[in-house]
């Protein structure tokens, strides 16, 4: 490793940052790089992790700026190098726990592998790789990628990383263009529970306003309760106020994180109709949570809710004095920490 970063790394941070598209018998030469001297397969797996070291690197810095790194310039020194067919070799010949090495490489570095030497890869025995290849297969196939999620050996094996990787997927997928299932399918069908609130939360970062409508049904349905308050937050941020009175309606059976998401969400719709709800949700809370979050959506509900956030405040004794002189200064915690 340190031999390929005295050799390479200087050079492909310029080139990383340099906003002139360079090609990969150009960058070959920039780097001082003779193709006719091959590289082991243990240089090349070293090689790739400078990489994704140097891309990390260089993609921090420039998120600080404001700015993107050349992905094109990134590509062309991938193929400078040789590497797309190495990665094919990986995936086809090398042990398991370098196949999925170089699934999650191909991914980070934003290129691709034929789905040719990807689909045997699907249905391995062994579940890490089984994985690997199921979510670089949903990155950027347009071949039915979304059916492992229909599949019960996946909701199995489901792991909490998951929910970052599916948002990856998804936010990856968008960014490309490439088609996008429904996905309020799997908020009411999924077989893991635990996947659940992740989709009805992917619904509001897709922006699928479409998929708002069939919500409420699973909301009263469902005993889940994250789920319960992912789709609450998803109907308010969406301002899908087709089903504001219904969350109001089922306020009061509800225990009170849920309480609290439904609070939330008739503030994010913002109608101004719901100052006498929010008024009693504050007045009937025996959890303080709910009654603080209450009180908050008076403060942030328009006009009228202020108002009548300032009678509560008028009304309020001892007990709840510090809900508001909290509201009222944010930073009040930060002041009694010091």
């Amino acid at each position: 490793m340190d031999k390929f970063i005295e050799l390479y790394r200087d050079p492909m941070i310029e080139i990383g940052n340099d906003d002139v598209v360079h090609e990969p018998d150009e960058i070959a030469e920039m780097m001082n790089y003779d193709r006719r001297n091959q590289m082991s397969v243990t240089e090349k797996r070293l090689l790739v992790q400078m990489i994704a070291d140097t891309k990390t690197e260089i993609t921090d810095t420039r998120t600080d700026a404001g700015e993107t790194i050349n992905r094109t310039n990134f590509h062309n020194i991938i193929t400078a190098f040789g590497l797309k067919s190495f990665f094919e070799t990986e995936l086809q010949f090398s042990r398991i726990k370098y196949k999925v090495r170089a699934l999650t490489w191909v991914r980070f570095l934003e290129e691709s592998v034929p789905d040719a030497v990807v689909t045997p890869l699907l249905y391995s025995r062994n579940n890490d790789l089984r994985k690997a290849a199921q979510a670089y297969f949903m990155w950027n196939s347009a071949v039915e990628p979304f059916r492992f999620f229909d599949d019960g050996d996946y909701d199995r094996y489901y792991r909490d990383w998951d929910k970052i990787d599916i948002h990856s997927i998804l936010a990856n997928r968008r960014k490309a263009g490439l088609t996008i299932p429904n996905v309020s399918h799997w908020v009411k069908d999924s077989r893991n529970e635990k996947l659940k609130p992740l989709f009805a939360s992917e619904i509001r970062y897709l922006n699928k306003t479409e998929e708002c409508g069939e919500l409420f049904d699973t909301f009263i349905r469902t005993s889940n309760i994250d789920l319960k308050r992912e789709i609450a937050c998803t109907l308010g941020k969406m301002k899908h106020t087709d089903d504001e009175q219904n969350l109001v309606d089922a306020y009061k059976t509800q225990v009170e994180p849920v309480k609290v998401a439904i609070i939330n969400a008739i503030v994010d719709m913002g109608t101004g109709r719901q100052v006498r709800f929010l008024e009693q949700c504050y007045d009937e809370a025996g959890d303080y949570s709910v009654k603080f979050a209450a009180a908050t959506a008076l403060y942030n509900y328009g006009t009228a809710g202020r108002m009548a956030f300032d009678v509560k405040q008028r009304q309020a004794g001892a007990k709840y004095k510090w809900i508001f002189d909290h509201i009222n200064d944010p930073i009040i915690n930060r002041r009694n920490a010091v």
